[in-house]
């Protein structure tokens, strides 16, 4: 599994937004390689595949396995995913910015947090075009997902969290 993603069957994240409402992450089931997933905002609930120590997301369409989080993270580090919304070709570009820091989330400090930030593109007749659109996700190892700031100013800060 990953290590700054524990997955297993039970294990639920709790986050409140910058509005101050809430939202749960939670492992439904973990079959082999397959881990299936409901986010409480989200009327179906969603596939994560592990493979090789990397987590791939099913990005906007169904079945459309791309990669997210990686086991082993180095700052620099980067890697693509790809996914086609409202008819566009949408590109995600992931850098690792930091690794092994500490963070303060909701009054808890978490020790060993890496920071990874994705940019958003789109594809227009094969020209890379930036959204200046950043999206920050801070991992802590043997947590889970954080915090999420993006450049809009919205923020979702994990507020309680079970690990199995």
């Amino acid at each position: 599994m990953i290590s700054y993603y524990p997955l297993a069957k039970g294990n639920k994240w709790e986050y409140k937004m910058k509005n101050g409402n809430t939202y749960t992450n939670e492992v439904l089931e973990v079959n082999g390689n397959l881990v299936t997933m409901k986010n409480s905002t989200l009327p179906d609930p969603n596939q994560v595949k592990i493979e090789n120590g990397i987590m791939y997301n099913e990005l906007v369409e169904k079945g459309n396995f791309q990669p997210w989080l990686k086991d082993e993270l180095s700052i620099g580090d980067s890697w693509d995913a790809t996914f086609t919304a409202n008819g566009l070709n949408s590109i995600m570009t992931l850098t690792v910015r930091e690794t092994g820091i500490s963070l303060d989330v909701e009054g808890k400090t978490y020790p060993d947090v890496t920071l990874v930030e994705a940019e958003s593109k789109i594809d227009m007749n094969g020209n890379l075009i930036s959204l200046n659109y950043f999206t920050k996700y801070y991992y802590a190892k043997g947590v889970g997902l954080v915090l999420t700031a993006s450049s809009d100013g919205e923020a979702h800060s994990l507020t309680t969290y079970t690990i199995q």
